[in-house]
């Protein structure tokens, strides 16, 4: 249990690395790199998969880039609440096909467990800044 909390406060203290970073970045911006981000967590399972040479994982977790990928290329469109969608669903994508599923061969344990954490914090930011960014646009 100790292990567990120890790589879940890791992905809020990666996450909060990120969020610092982008959090004085124009909106434009901000969503440029968290989208990418996205992309980028999505992408790490894909190397996981290759490493192990399992190519039908490299091909669910593919599935998985686009998929996320899908998100931001919608917030791009419609506004950041879909960026925040594709945040919070990629844990599930963690706890059901990594931790739990049969992904669990190739991705390690504490990866999923931190991306898990290091996922919903992005997520709450973004609902916090979309939120922000609402107020500011009803003046």
């Amino acid at each position: 249990m100790f292990t567990v909390i120890v790589w879940l406060v890791v992905g809020v203290i990666g996450s909060a690395v990120l969020l610092q970073y982008v959090h004085r970045k124009s909106p434009k911006t901000r969503l440029n790199i968290l989208g990418c981000a996205l992309i980028i967590a999505a992408l790490i399972y894909v190397a996981f998969a290759a490493y192990a040479i399992n190519l039908k994982w490299v091909g669910i977790e593919l599935v998985g880039v686009f998929i996320y990928g899908c998100f931001f290329a919608v917030a791009k469109q419609k506004g950041l609440i879909y960026l925040a969608i594709g945040w919070i669903l990629h844990p599930v994508w963690d706890f059901v096909l990594h931790l739990y599923g049969a992904g669990h061969e190739f991705a390690p344990q504490w990866y999923a467990i931190m991306c898990i954490s290091f996922d919903v914090t992005v997520a709450v930011y973004i609902l916090i800044q979309a939120r922000v960014e609402n107020r500011v646009n009803a003046r």
